[in-house]
């Protein structure tokens, strides 16, 4: 009967012991739950430290629940993701090319006469401060007359980062020396030569989207394909159909009504982008802010260091 007693008890005792350690788990649950619905149904708020306050604006700083909901999808998800592979293709596909530039653009008010340049590119292995590669230019201007027949050459981070220029007709007779963002090399410009190429156009588009992105909603449609230069592309356009939009406090601007962005099938670069801006009435044409076509676009060409001196003979450098 002792035995039999003695043997009673470890057993109970295990029951026990089963049973608190789960009512242990269950509070603990609970527990965890009621803190993870605090956390949420509450803004997250400065919390203490031994060296004061601290930032609750800071990831680091700021107390989140692990269990967030998933981040609300945008109409931009789409052109980001065709933007971000066409930068990766770029980058790790090609390192030259030539093209025949078509572009318009508004400087001011005023929209600027079409223009069209013979481009020669070239990147070279370093980067600069923006992480995109070095780059290699050689400009020839054939539209308009006023100004055919103009070289411009440069080299970025060369030559104290000057371009070598050079005007046609009875204005050849020297070489200039200008930095890209003097006010001579500006002069009919909107953009420095600094910003010229494939790879930073898809960099900008990427910041583009990026910023509208937490601007709110817009429209979004993708049509292919569509002939651009002769080239089959996929056309994506994005409309911002309200021009103004609240973030907190501020009233902030779109930067254009729309976009159109010609993404070469075949290629998979972007061979055309232009933007708009808003119709000065509901029934108007949105009017045009800027344009950039590459006509003619060669991937791959060989071109070497003569294609960017000013003393290469087939140039007209003096």
């Amino acid at each position: 009967m002792v035995g039999q007693r003695y043997g009673v008890w470890p057993a109970r005792l295990t029951r026990w012991l089963i049973l608190l350690v789960c009512l242990g788990v269950i509070a603990s649950l609970g527990i965890q739950r009621l803190v993870s619905d605090w956390l949420i149904d509450k803004p997250v708020r400065s919390i203490e430290s031994k060296n004061g306050p601290l930032d609750a604006q800071n990831p680091v700083d700021a107390i989140r629940p692990l269990d967030q909901a998933p981040e609300v999808p945008h109409p931009l998800d789409t052109v980001l993701s065709i933007a971000t592979a066409a930068m990766q293709t770029h980058r790790l596909e090609h390192r030259t090319y030539q093209a025949v530039i078509r572009k318009q653009e508004r400087i001011g008010k005023k929209l600027g006469p079409e223009s069209r340049m013979a481009l020669k590119l070239r990147y070279r292995e370093s980067q600069t401060e923006d992480g995109l590669r070095a780059t290699d230019v050689y400009l020839k201007f054939l539209e308009p007359k006023s100004q055919s027949g103009r070289e411009v050459i440069w080299r970025q981070g060369i030559h104290d980062d000057l371009m070598v220029v050079h005007e046609s007709g009875l204005l050849n007779i020297t070489r200039l020396e200008l930095s890209p963002t003097s006010r001579l090399a500006m002069l009919g410009n909107r953009y420095p030569i600094s910003e010229i190429g494939i790879e930073r156009l898809l960099a900008k588009l990427l910041a583009k989207g990026n910023r509208d992105r937490g601007l709110g909603q817009c429209q979004v449609s993708m049509t292919e394909p569509v002939e651009v230069a002769g080239r089959a592309c996929k056309r994506i356009e994005v409309c911002h159909p309200v021009r103004e939009v609240s973030v907190g406090d501020q009233t902030l601007e779109h930067e254009f009504y729309k976009a159109i962005i010609d993404i070469d099938l075949e290629l998979g670069i972007p061979i055309r982008y232009a933007s708009y801006m808003w119709p000065e009435a509901s029934d108007a044409e949105p009017i045009l802010d800027e344009e950039f076509v590459y006509e003619n676009l060669e991937l791959g060409v060989a071109l070497g260091d003569q294609d960017f001196d000013p003393d290469n003979p087939a140039y007209n450098y003096p």
